[in-house]
């Protein structure tokens, strides 16, 4: 009966076989149902990324760009730029970061908060490793956006890169400000998140969409305060502006001052914390129907 697969016993039923077939191991489980929220989330929230990065590698401001962008190609222009890279990105980013939390988090020990912090900052540096180089296509693809087209897909981008910036190594640059960046994103989002509810929770608040949206909401201005000015470093060197990350952190400093550290920072904030408020609660429903629990 098709009907039963509108129930929520239905939905269980087919994550559950889902879960048999493809995540052998609780680790497994956790990374997947992880990425998938990333990526239903990514996916609404992509014309606030692509706009971010649009004015950190720009002079031009979040208003303007949205403007120059919407004149040009629509809606459509504002949401399809990227959209296959963040996906994967979804899975390999976020789907690692806050999938392998729980089992870092058991593995450093006790549940104290700079405990917390070493999980969330282990977990980000690993799926930075991991994921610079869809990072590096998805950032050249947002901020090429309402300008002269330099590649015509993902698959352009990444092959353009290879061919004309070092071979397969180029992939890599910037690591150091990507992998900062998620460990700082990582270390301050999820142990704000973790460490929010454990107090809600003593205070009293019981486990539930509520309080998994308002952790999610301060834990997102906290995780993008934490690694906003890695944020903009990685930026700049994946767009192909700087050379290197300190070449980059000396010009930004010459030219912009310490406060181009977080230049950006509005649009940044404007789209992590809706794609936080989105992403943890979805997390959340998502492994609790994959009967992995709460993180």
């Amino acid at each position: 009966d098709t009907s039963t697969w509108c129930t929520g016993s239905g939905v269980r039923c087919a994550l559950q076989g889902l879960k048999i077939l493809f995540m052998p191991t609780r680790p497994g489980a956790e990374v997947l149902a992880s990425g998938l929220g990333a990526a239903v989330t990514d996916t609404l929230f992509n014309p606030l990324e692509m706009l971010k990065v649009r004015v950190q590698t720009s002079e031009t401001t979040a208003p303007s760009a949205a403007r120059a962008v919407y004149a040009k190609g629509g809606l459509w222009l504002l949401w399809s730029p990227g959209l296959q890279a963040t996906w994967v990105r979804s899975f390999c980013v976020t789907g690692l970061r806050v999938g392998l939390y729980p089992t870092v988090k058991a593995l450093v020990g006790a549940d104290s908060l700079g405990r917390k912090l070493a999980a969330g900052a282990a977990t980000g540096a690993l799926s930075s490793a991991l994921a610079n180089p869809i990072d590096m296509v998805r950032t050249r693809l947002h901020a090429q956006v309402g300008l002269p087209t330099r590649y015509a897909s993902t698959a352009a981008a990444a092959l353009s890169i290879v061919r004309g910036e070092g071979g397969v190594g180029s992939f890599w640059r910037g690591l150091g400000a990507t992998a900062a960046r998620q460990a700082l994103l990582s270390s301050g989002q999820l142990a704000s998140y973790d460490g929010l509810k454990q107090a809600a929770r003593g205070a009293g608040a019981t486990e539930g969409t509520p309080l998994h949206v308002c952790c999610a909401a301060a834990s997102g201005f906290i995780g993008q305060l934490f690694c906003m000015p890695a944020d903009v470093l990685k930026v700049k060197v994946l767009s192909g502006d700087h050379g290197s990350v300190s070449a980059c952190l000396r010009h930004t400093l010459q030219h912009e001052g310490a406060a181009g550290l977080y230049r950006g920072f509005l649009p940044a904030v404007v789209r992590q914390c809706p794609v936080i408020l989105v992403q943890m609660p979805l997390i959340e429903q998502i492994r609790c129907v994959a009967g992995l629990g709460h993180i």
